[in-house]
Order: C-alpha cells, then structure tokens, then sequence
C-alpha cells in the first residue's frame, strides 16, 4: 500500500468503551511524501480529570469549545480511507477512532501497523519499545510530547529512520507480516 496514515491521539482514559478522545494528530505519507497534516482537538462530551489534562497541557476549556467527534468524522474517516493506520500501541489508538465512529453510525477497520510490534521485531536486543525509549534510542526529538500530532510527527520521523537503516524488502517483509 501507498498511503499511510500515522495517527496519535490524547484522550481522557485508558477505556475506549467509557472513554473520549480529546486531540487527534494524523500525517498522511504518500508515495514517500507527506501529503497532508491534520490536527484538532475533540471536545469529549464529558469531564475530564485534571490530571489527564495536565501531561498534554489542554485546558477543559479548550475542549469545550473544540468540535465534537461527530462534527469532524467525515473528515478524519476521509484522510483515514484507503490508508494503513499506522500508531504506537495501535490497538488504543484503532480501539479508541473505531469505537467513535461506530457512535457515529460507521464501521471502520483499516489495516493497521503498530510501531511498537515493528520496533520488536526489528530491534529484539532491546527490552522496551515505548515512544520515550524509541525517542532516546534513535536520537528523534519531539517539540509537543503528549500532543498528538507532535507523538505523530515522532512516528514518521522513526518511519524514515527504518528506511534508512534496512533494505526496502526486509521493511517491506516486515511489515506485511505485522499488518
């Protein structure tokens, strides 16, 4: 596949089932290139706890004002469609964007890339794989962490630093197997 879709998102918990998002990130890559950038907090329709807010910096106030999932569906299922849904521990991330838009009607079930399976299985002499430890490992800096689209931005960045440093049919190989 051509297009892919690196995604991050903030949200108010750990539960996709009780819990909202609250920032999506998305960098569309085509053919190599970044194509699009989208980014946008999502008012959740509930509160959230000051602790949750404090790590990204979003005040409940900016979400409040910020649109509903609803409102920008079209838009992100738009960028989203025909893409492989690349994240870090994308089970979340898909678990949490699936269960928006089937609030709104839509099934979604793209085919997806965990960033931190690929960082196993190409990196298996490391014990941990989390964003911070890739961030430290491959030198990748990161102005807005816990932002989502600065954790996105963080993904392409390891993204090209994995076409840099393996053959394109071993990544290729690689991934296929993954998604």
């Amino acid at each position: 596949m051509s297009k892919w879709a690196f995604v991050d998102l903030e949200t108010t918990g750990g539960s996709f089932i009780n819990e909202r998002i609250t920032e999506i990130g998305i960098i569309i890559m085509e053919e190599g290139r970044v194509t699009t950038v989208y980014e946008t907090l999502v008012n959740p329709e509930k509160t959230v706890s000051p602790v949750i807010l404090e790590l990204p910096g979003i005040s409940e106030e900016d979400l409040w004002r910020a649109p509903r999932f609803r409102e920008i569906m079209g838009t992100v299922h738009g960028l989203l469609a025909d893409a492989v849904f690349v994240a870090h521990n994308a089970s979340f991330d898909r678990g949490f964007l699936r269960a928006e838009f089937k609030r709104c009607g839509l099934d979604w079930n793209p085919p997806t890339l965990c960033t931190v399976r690929l960082s196993r299985r190409l990196f298996p002499q490391y014990r941990r794989h989390n964003l911070d430890e890739v961030m430290a490992r491959f030198s990748i800096p990161c102005q807005a962490r816990h932002r989502a689209l600065g954790d996105a931005r963080v993904l392409v960045d390891f993204w090209r630093i994995l076409e840099g440093s393996f053959p394109a049919a071993l990544l290729s190989k690689t991934v296929n197997e993954l998604c």
